[in-house]
């Protein structure tokens, strides 16, 4: 935001803060825009807009347009910079008339002004040129991502988890037969055409599983079910999101009825409108409650104590304790969701490639 003498400065709003945070981190870990995008939105998670009104500028928050993050991702300001002139105009003509093309990105040699390190950034500027190029890439073929899922009921491991490295919208599973199949509509959704990808679930959940058991062997069976917990508590992006909505919305309640309380009663017109003011206050208050409340319902409970000591008494042989009979299809699907974090997956050649994103970004040792 601009303050005065047209000084760029962070927005003074945590909230704010946070979801741009959000955005370049996702970046960073999915690796394109298309599919930061699909996750903002399957996480409903909402962006900061400008917005303004008589009692002059505000903040509306909606979620995400393909266009807004991508201008967020390629905008220099947010690696504290300044730049001017990075898009031109071209005139063409159309069925014989002149039409005038505006917008037009031009290359950065090519800006007409690029001042680096003139005010804080949520990024660097080395970092910032750096997704400018798998940006690039991606547009011509070049580049590669992963995704993210949730856990879901059912017999296949990586129910929720997956997600399409062709369009990457998550993967839907389908039951019948000796076993599950993996599979993703998006483009018989969008485009009418056939699915993108689809596959049988038993030698992927297979192969998942024994990378899985690779790296948490080090760790033996007490980490692995303290690294599960932890990550049944964590507080996912989603809902920090929504505590501080729901910060800002009991601040705008309390003021909106200090205003109430502060009008005449005999001063019907004003005192109803600011009665309806807090009125619709309570209700975003109540809202964004119940929003917390159903996320917290979603969460995967923790390992009851029973299951854990079933665990813990088969001793230090994860691969014995993996495939026991006390070990649970939903046992093993936590343990693999407090390993991986997302898993994206495509089909090249007829051979299916996965790439497996661990929690932490790194493979655990």
């Amino acid at each position: 935001m601009k303050t005065g003498r047209e000084r760029i400065e962070k927005d003074p709003d945590q909230r704010v803060q946070d979801a741009l945070r959000l955005v370049f981190a996702k970046f960073a870990e999915l690796q394109s825009v298309r599919q930061v995008h699909v996750w903002l939105r399957d996480e409903g998670i909402a962006l900061p807009v400008k917005s303004h009104d008589t009692e002059g500028r505000l903040i509306a928050w909606k979620l995400p347009l393909y266009n807004t993050v991508h201008n967020m991702l390629t905008n220099p300001v947010y690696a504290g910079a300044y730049a001017f002139g990075r898009t031109t105009s071209k005139v063409i003509i159309e069925e014989g008339r002149k039409r005038v093309r505006r917008g037009l990105r031009r290359p950065q040699m090519e800006w007409d002004v690029l001042l680096k390190d003139q005010h804080e950034g949520y990024i660097t500027w080395s970092e910032f040129e750096r997704n400018q190029q798998v940006i690039a890439n991606n547009a011509t073929g070049k580049g590669s991502a992963t995704a993210r899922g949730a856990v879901r009921r059912g017999g296949l491991l990586l129910a929720g988890l997956l997600r399409c490295g062709h369009c990457g919208r998550k993967m839907y599973v389908a039951y019948g037969g000796r076993a599950g199949r993996y599979h993703c509509e998006g483009a018989l959704v969008n485009h009418g055409t056939k699915r993108c990808i689809s596959f049988g679930g038993l030698h992927v959940d297979q192969a998942v599983g024994a990378a899985v058991l690779g790296a948490l062997k080090p760790l033996g069976i007490d980490a692995a079910t303290k690294a599960l917990e932890a990550r049944a508590s964590e507080t996912s992006a989603a809902q920090r999101q929504l505590e501080l909505a729901l910060q800002r919305a009991r601040y705008e309640a309390a003021h909106a009825r200090l205003q109430y309380d502060a009008v005449d009663p005999a001063n019907r017109l004003v005192a109803g409108e600011l009665e309806r003011r807090w009125n619709t206050a309570l209700e975003a208050v109540h809202q964004i409650e119940g929003e917390i409340a159903a996320l917290e319902a979603r969460r995967p409970s923790p390992l009851g104590e029973k299951e854990r000591d079933q665990l813990m008494r088969l001793g230090a042989d994860l691969d014995l304790a993996w495939s026991h009979p006390a070990a649970t299809s939903a046992t093993r699907k936590r343990i693999v969701r407090a390993a991986l974090s997302e898993i994206v997956v495509g089909i090249e050649g007829g051979v299916i490639e996965m790439v497996l994103h661990w929690q932490g970004g790194t493979t655990p040792h």
